[in-house]
């Protein structure tokens, strides 16, 4: 019963395709670019917030994705995040087939640097 709730859960999340992607960061060294999609931004809480997140990167990854959309919460008090859901596609920009899925409601936070993309993203959903 378990396995057919998160696959139900699961599917839920893929049905966001048509999302409108904000480009937050492009590193050309890694050739990757990471973007948010400020239409999913919900409140989780006082000083909480969860977005999805998307990587796309130029070339194929080991584990055969070339994109992956994670869904995350900030913690805006204290510049730290943490994931509950990942979503790998074999295509850039979350196109092509979902290859592989992951969700852990039990996850670590991490804080990030006052540089990364995470602070950018934080700065831009923590203030709505």
């Amino acid at each position: 019963m378990k396995r057919i709730a998160f696959a139900v859960f699961l599917l839920g999340f893929c049905g966001i395709v048509s999302a409108e992607w904000v480009l937050v960061n492009s590193d050309a060294d890694k050739k990757t670019e990471h973007y948010f999609d400020p239409d999913t931004v919900r409140n989780s809480g006082q000083h909480y917030k969860k977005v999805w997140l998307l990587s796309s990167y130029d070339e194929k990854q080991r584990g055969g994705y070339q994109s992956l959309k994670t869904f995350y919460e900030f913690d805006c008090g204290a510049d730290r995040a943490r994931s509950y859901t990942m979503l790998l596609y074999s295509g850039a920009m979350a196109k092509g087939n979902t290859i592989g899925a992951h969700h852990d409601e039990l996850k670590e936070w991490f804080d990030y640097p006052e540089t990364s993309f995470f602070k950018r993203i934080s700065a831009s959903i923590c203030e709505k």
